[in-house]
């Protein structure tokens, strides 16, 4: 199938009335508002506009006119009358009013989201009237195309006023698992999306490369921390020499595979003998290309313990080798000779899709993989330290299974995905 169609979202605006946008009132909550008028009367008065539409007001004029229809005795209802506004004038008069009101769900305010882009509103314009900033507009849309099919409309309205064409992809998917993946990434690429037919492996790529590329011309800060969490932006060389020597009970790194990146194993094997306690251990993910030279960088540091494998659900084909590769190494060396802590196996079968955990970052891990490192290499309340932070996976494990977490990236846009996550919900 194309994913090209419409559905139920386009059916509900159309069937609704103009200015009805945000979700109806549970029917517990109309039953309180209806109670509470038939008490004292409509009190926040009802705003049409000159040609008598309702603006705002229409769950308060349902209920008093049902209240009038089954022989309650009620004033009639107050109102204001707006002259002047235009369509988009009305529409962020309706939502500001409403949206500073209601507190909605986040799939409520993505449909909202969704309703203003079917308008053909632009995302900055969105953001702008529902008081949000562009990338939850994005992460709004991307929500909602898990469950709906938001369509892109044939132009684009600028905030400021005047159209321009909206550019037109298309996935073709053959199924409703790879519809929902392509919906979600074209919400997420919006309007960088490019004019031309995709697969939905590279959509992701292009709306990950698109939203990380967003998050580094964001404004965040250098260090950002939390409750037993920080994240600090830089070079782990640079911005970690203010640890004390010895003072680490873990460090998780997964670093770069490629040539250019063989130098910092040997870094990465220096800082971890120098700021691990005696006996602890470093756990490095790495590729299988370079891995003599990765054991030889970081043995001339650490003494070398074990190695193990993470198992992932879903290959990755490397066409010049003719290999589908379905692992990945797992290093183990510590500071010295090795104290065990706990048993460790070192076959870690995961149950996450290796395109569903590298969807937000290229060099993502699967959480169900960190937390058996971190659980296996570490007791509740001691530092886990990760270098190379990435999507910040390593973070979220660490403090499900109570550790405090140090993590540092170079990249910007790592920073902020990872400060996002660890301030988030924990349990993804």
């Amino acid at each position: 199938m194309v994913i090209s169609k419409v559905r139920p979202i386009a059916e509900r605006i159309a069937a609704s009335q103009t200015y009805q946008l945000l979700p109806p009132l549970s029917p517990e909550e109309f039953a309180s508002l209806k109670a509470d008028i038939s008490a004292h009367g409509v009190l926040v008065p009802i705003e049409l506009d000159t040609d008598g539409a309702t603006l705002d007001g229409h769950h308060r004029l349902r209920a008093w006119t049902e209240l009038k229809a089954e022989g309650v005795r009620l004033p009639d209802y107050p109102r204001i009358v707006r002259a002047g506004l235009s369509e988009d004038d009305k529409v962020a008069h309706v939502l500001a009013l409403n949206l500073a009101r209601r507190h909605l769900t986040p799939k409520q305010r993505a449909e909202v989201v969704g309703m203003l882009r079917l308008k053909g509103w632009s995302l900055r314009r969105i953001g702008e009237v529902a008081g949000v900033s562009d990338a939850t507009v994005r992460r709004d849309l991307a929500a909602i195309a898990t469950f709906d099919a938001i369509d892109q409309p044939e132009r684009i309205e600028r905030r400021n006023g005047g159209t321009y064409p909206a550019r037109r992809a298309s996935i073709s998917v053959t199924s409703r698992r790879d519809e929902g993946r392509a919906l979600a990434a074209l919400a997420t690429l919006g309007n960088d999306a490019p004019g031309r037919p995709l697969t939905v492996r590279r959509a992701e790529v292009l709306a990950r490369q698109v939203e990380l590329e967003r998050r580094r011309n964001g404004h965040g800060k250098k260090v950002t921390q939390g409750l037993g969490w920080e994240i600090r932006h830089g070079d782990f060389r640079r911005v970690l020499a203010d640890l004390d020597d010895h003072s680490l009970d873990l460090v998780v790194a997964d670093p770069p595979y490629g040539d250019e990146a063989l130098d910092l194993w040997s870094d990465l094997g220096e800082f971890a003998a120098m700021a691990l306690k005696p006996g602890r251990v470093l756990v490095a993910l790495t590729g299988k290309l370079r891995l003599p030279q990765v054991i030889r960088a970081l043995t001339e540091h650490l003494e070398w313990v074990w190695m193990g494998e993470i198992i992932y659900s879903g290959e990755r084909r490397m066409r010049k080798l003719r290999i589908d590769g379905c692992f990945r190494p797992l290093l183990v060396l510590s500071a010295g000779p090795y104290e065990p802590r706990s048993y460790f196996r070192d076959l870690i079968d995961c149950s996450e899709r290796i395109d569903e955990v590298k969807r937000d970052h290229a060099w993502a891990a699967p959480l169900s993989a960190m937390v058996q490192i971190v659980e296996a290499f570490s007791k509740p309340g001691e530092l886990v330290v990760d270098p190379m932070v990435g999507s910040g996976t390593t973070g979220v494990a660490a403090l499900q299974l109570g550790r405090r977490f140090l993590g540092v990236d170079m990249d910007e846009a790592a920073v902020s995905l990872a400060v996002e996550r660890l301030s988030g919900d924990l349990r993804r």
